[in-house]
């Protein structure tokens, strides 16, 4: 069956073998997978990842919707919204709360909506070229290594948002890993009191900075440590929450991800600043 799956990934996604390897020997877990087969053979897929989300009065079980995919000679037949179906009953068996689905296409958006999702998290997108980053005190930033550092970073910096989506250990570990396999990394910088992180990963010309969690004072110096890691590089591209106080006048704001309750959703519950990140997308 993985070989099949992998067939799906490779005709569905623009991944390279080696990262559809890495991912199945890292991060793919039958009990996390729904297959929809046809004559016996795995035609269609979909994951549900486990996420935690946290909101101020309390901590929601919730899954994660992700590659979700079916061969093409088998699309418009309803695979995916059966496999969505089953999604649904397997969550609600977990005690899942709610699911986040993060779609590829706007077109997505739309199919999603009329699953019950509805979008409410968003990213603000910044591009920087080189030539704007300018000679500072630079910070040697320390690739990562520990899962549990780099947890309870994320939790300093976007626990106390309102609506975070957490993931576990096991799930940053398989960042950590994954960052590497790209040529990028997960670094780590402090000055005095001050630490954070960024997250990278290169592009082509350009470099995403795919999570920052640095205050203003580490970022100037975090950038042009990172200009001179990445000499190739001509941009960067950074993703961060809507109200990051980091480069405030700069950017657009862009739909991101969907969520559906699967249960009456609490009153007292606000996403007006739902943050999620780390995702493949």
């Amino acid at each position: 069956m993985i070989e099949e799956l992998k067939n799906i990934w490779r005709a569905c996604f623009n991944d390279a073998d080696t990262y559809i390897d890495f991912y199945f020997s890292e991060r793919y877990r039958p009990q996390n997978t729904l297959v929809y087969c046809k004559a016996g053979r795995g035609v269609a897929m979909m994951t549900l990842l486990p996420v935690t989300v946290v909101t101020p009065h309390e901590e929601f079980t919730a899954r994660y919707v992700y590659a979700v995919a079916t061969l093409p000679e088998f699309r418009n037949n309803g695979f995916s919204f059966d496999l969505a179906q089953q999604a649904d009953e397997q969550a609600r068996a977990a005690n899942c709360a709610l699911e986040i689905v993060v779609p590829a296409t706007p077109e997505l958006f739309h199919f999603y909506a009329r699953q019950g999702f509805s979008t409410v998290f968003y990213r603000r997108v910044v591009k920087f070229s080189v030539d704007e980053i300018v000679p500072v005190n630079i910070l040697n930033g320390i690739p990562l290594q520990e899962a549990e550092t780099f947890f309870a970073l994320r939790e300093r910096y976007f626990a106390s948002g309102g609506f975070f989506v957490r993931w576990d250990s096991e799930a940053l570990q398989y960042t950590l890993k994954e960052s590497r396999l790209l040529q990028g990394g997960v670094y780590y910088f402090s000055q005095d009191d001050d630490e954070g992180y960024i997250v990278v990963e290169p592009k082509g010309d350009a470099v995403l900075l795919k999570e920052i969690a640095l205050t203003p004072a580490l970022a100037p110096a975090a950038l042009y440590f990172l200009k001179q890691r990445y000499a190739h590089c001509r941009y960067f591209i950074g993703h961060l929450a809507v109200d990051s106080p980091l480069w405030a006048k700069r950017g657009i704001t862009v739909p991101l991800a969907m969520l559906k309750w699967l249960i009456p959703p609490p009153a007292t519950i606000s996403t007006v600043h739902a943050y999620i990140n780390l995702l493949k997308d």
